[in-house]
């Protein structure tokens, strides 16, 4: 069964770091910028903020990362255990993950 596994991580180098390590141990995903809904709301209402190429291209990011990962049930606990690693249990790197089943998944990935 697939399992879909949801990372956000605070922007930061480290963050970067770990999505290269990932990267290296053979796991894919799909990187969206994000930023809290108070930041959002509170900090810019008049502005609009859009994610582009530039940020993953220099390292330029200051918010956070929502990260989707697709694997096997098998490959989970290794994805989990190596986020867990590169974080410090999110204590060096802030953020969160989950995971849900695919119960109806359609797809390559």
């Amino acid at each position: 069964m697939k399992k879909a596994l949801y990372l956000v991580l605070k922007g930061s180098n480290r963050a970067f770091e770990t999505l290269d390590d990932l990267r290296e141990r053979g796991f894919n995903a799909t990187v969206v910028s994000s930023e809290s809904l108070k930041r959002a709301v509170e900090e810019y209402p008049e502005e609009r903020h859009f994610f582009n190429l530039r940020h993953l291209e220099n390292h330029e990011l200051n918010e956070s990362i929502l990260v989707i990962f697709v694997v096997e049930e098998d490959k989970l606990t290794e994805l989990k255990d190596v986020i867990r690693w590169d974080t410090n249990n999110f204590i060096d790197i802030k953020g969160f993950m989950y995971s849900v089943d695919l119960n109806d998944y359609e797809g390559t990935v």
